[in-house]
């Protein structure tokens, strides 16, 4: 280009770029037509006069992100990066992006419910706003005060005035009757009432092989001894599946928390987790339809991506089961797990 016609170029790209002008605008101005100045617009890109460059938040490698989606079919996928052998790094990260999106994406008509978990439970340092929703634990009560999602709920009810549904129950107990008695305490059955509305729910991965399970902990030895036997692999919200993603119910009298119908029925199941250990837990759930979005970390999407394709997507048994459950009416406060 003469030195007429790249001062010509630089103007309409600062006009366009920089000033917000639109091309009818800068046409009028310039007294040329809207299509000439289009077609000096892509001449600006073309030639290096303008450069675009695209810097993705918190971390999150758009490329894998975006490779994962559509390997797995989901409606939202994050490749996170992060130092996954800082394992406190790895929670902090994931959590940042996890309240990012649900800031993002919550309206006050949702029902948004939140599982337990060391990741799930550190939105709390990141949620610094949120609409006026109702909000509903998943499932019942283990380990440390911090890792057991009531404090997620708190939060969240100081902060916009929501309407919190905690489950003050232990998520294990001994038999299916203590089990039955607690479903029928008032409270407890209160917040169960509210899963069959749940819009968009939390949750975290556990696996079992090797074992980082919150679940797994919380039970004797016998009993993990039992179900390792039945081929449990993985869990989210103490709801077990095996290799296949297949439900292991045997533990489901025993549980307080969300069916797993009322999980399958829910419309956004967003699984946060990460890491080595949990890498082979999150492809069967993913596998197997779970969860319809993914924040995990850059690794993990590697390994899944590797996965993918070495293996192309076909429907599992436990997908068609899925769609099966996705159908089925849940009783509410009957049949629970």
């Amino acid at each position: 280009m003469g030195p007429q016609e790249d001062l010509q170029v630089a103007v309409i790209a600062r006009r366009y770029y920089i000033e917000n002008k639109t091309r009818v605008e800068i046409a009028e101005e310039m007294g040329l037509s809207r299509f000439k100045v289009a077609r000096i617009l892509d001449q600006a890109v073309r030639s290096g006069v303008v450069t675009i460059t695209i810097e993705p938040g918190a971390s999150v490698d758009p490329e894998r992100s975006e490779r994962l989606r559509a390997a797995y079919g989901l409606k939202r996928a994050f490749a996170v990066t992060t130092d996954v052998e800082d394992v406190d790094q790895l929670h902090t990260d994931l959590a940042r992006v996890a309240a990012g999106l649900l800031t993002e994406i919550v309206t006050a008509d949702d029902v948004v419910g939140f599982d337990s978990g060391r990741t799930v439970s550190g939105l709390v340092e990141h949620i610094s706003a949120f609409p006026p929703c109702d909000v509903v634990q998943l499932s019942g009560l283990t380990g440390t005060v911090q890792l057991n999602g009531i404090e997620v709920l708190r939060h969240i009810n100081e902060i916009s005035g929501s309407a919190a549904y905690a489950l003050f129950a232990p998520l294990i107990v001994d038999d299916a009757e203590a089990a039955r008695v607690l479903r029928q305490q008032p409270s407890i059955r209160k917040t169960m009432e509210r899963y069959p509305a749940v819009t968009k729910a939390v949750v975290s991965a556990g696996s079992w092989n090797p074992p980082e399970s919150r679940t797994f902990d919380a039970l004797s030895a016998a009993t993990r001894s039992a179900l390792i036997e039945e081929g449990v692999t993985a869990e989210t919200c103490a709801l077990l599946v095996d290799a296949n993603g297949l439900p292991i119910t045997s533990l489901d009298e025993r549980r307080l928390g969300i069916s797993m119908a009322e999980l399958r029925a829910v419309p956004e199941v967003i699984g946060v987790a990460g890491g080595p250990a949990k890498a082979t837990a999150i492809q069967v759930l993913l596998e197997a339809g779970w969860f319809q979005s993914l924040i995990t970390d850059t690794r993990t999407a590697d390994r899944l991506l590797a996965v993918r394709q070495a293996a192309p997507r076909t429907p599992t048994p436990a997908a068609s089961a899925r769609s099966q459950l996705s159908h089925t009416p849940s009783r509410v406060g009957a049949g629970r797990g």
